[in-house]
């Protein structure tokens, strides 16, 4: 296997952009938002969460033999989320504060305490736990953060302390995530105990990558079968609002990567091709930007412009915020996780 699946990376660069669909939701009864796929695009974060897992698997699982290849782990991964996460927090602060006191305002006064204590939540890498409470992000999709950090330590200590049982140790996680979902009868956890659906999606990704490791397959004929599997799942669930069968998704998700890890068709030629290509590459900070470009647009359009509520400016406001969010996106990218990020690690070591 290699380091990165090329197609994988397209993948997620798609579904970063569903999930900005997904929460342009000012307007719930628009075509945009009111049907069962951008409705469950919510679900493309456990994608996130099984690649994730995955990626890690394929390059740490036999690289982790002693206390200090698992904090260097850690650093590494430390490095990877944190500066983007915390340029994310603050530039979401000061908007909200200058919101606090614009005419335009449509919450109560939250204040300065309220920003710092869900901030310490978010940067203390908790926000999908309950540790110091079960605060909404300031980034309401930070929490998708905390979960991976929590994932990444229970991985490093799983490979450090279990090495001979490392498998049956996450078929165990697995498990128990899976039935402490089933007794909070609600499979969408995300600010309370979402580390817990983090945990079971990344516990498959690194199956996956197990199956990927010993055997090798030709799947291509399956790739827009596959596709129109997952469209038809999403529909399923939401046609009849099967809440917890939506735990299969991750299962669905591990299928899909295995699919495309193995796959020369046609869907993973565009995949690979080099505006999917790039899209994946910033997908970190398409999903962590999207939140304050959507509000700003929205708040501009409607209510700084009073532009009409009606289907044709709600679908120019989605576009608008897809693109700005790229265009941001590509400057966070090279100045926050590339340049911050070489500080920070230069200040680690």
């Amino acid at each position: 296997m290699r380091d990165r699946v090329e197609q994988l990376d397209g993948l997620r660069g798609i579904f970063s952009i569903l999930v900005i669909a997904h929460h342009h939701n000012a307007f719930k009864e628009s075509v945009f938002y009111n049907n069962f796929f951008v409705i469950n695009s919510s679900l493309f974060v456990d994608f996130f969460f099984v690649l994730s897992g995955f990626v890690i698997a394929m390059n740490y699982v036999n690289r982790i033999s002693n206390a200090r290849d698992c904090g260097t782990f850690l650093k590494k991964r430390f490095i990877r989320l944190f500066p983007l996460l915390f340029y994310t927090e603050v530039i979401f602060i000061i908007a909200s504060l200058i919101g606090e006191n614009s005419p335009m305002k449509n919450v109560g006064e939250l204040g300065l305490r309220y920003y710092a204590y869900t901030a310490f939540d978010t940067l203390t890498f908790m926000g999908s736990a309950p540790v110091f409470g079960s605060w909404v992000s300031n980034n309401y999709p930070a929490w998708s953060i905390s979960s991976e950090m929590i994932s990444y330590a229970v991985f490093g200590l799983v490979i450090l302390l279990l090495p001979k049982i490392k498998y049956l140790s996450f078929a165990v996680i697995a498990l128990l995530s899976g039935l402490f979902i089933i007794s909070k009868g609600e499979y969408l956890l995300a600010y309370d105990y979402g580390f817990v659906r983090g945990l079971l999606c990344f516990s498959l990704g690194i199956f996956t990558n197990l199956l990927l490791s010993k055997r090798t397959f030709s799947l291509s004929a399956f790739e827009i079968p596959f596709l129109i599997f997952l469209i038809a799942a999403m529909y399923l669930v939401h046609h009849w609002d099967l809440n917890l069968w939506k735990l299969v998704f991750p299962f669905i998700f591990a299928i899909g990567i295995i699919i495309f890890a193995s796959s020369k068709g046609v869907v993973t030629q565009v995949l690979k091709s080099e505006p999917f290509q790039y899209l994946g590459k910033i997908s970190y900070s398409i999903y962590l930007n999207h939140a304050i470009v959507l509000i700003l647009v929205n708040v501009v359009l409607f209510r700084a412009l009073k532009s009409p509520v009606n289907e044709g400016m709600i679908a120019i406001s989605l576009v608008t915020s897809i693109s700005l969010t790229i265009l941001y996106s590509h400057f966070t990218y090279e100045f926050i996780e590339k340049r911050a990020g070489k500080l920070l690690k230069k200040i680690l070591e």
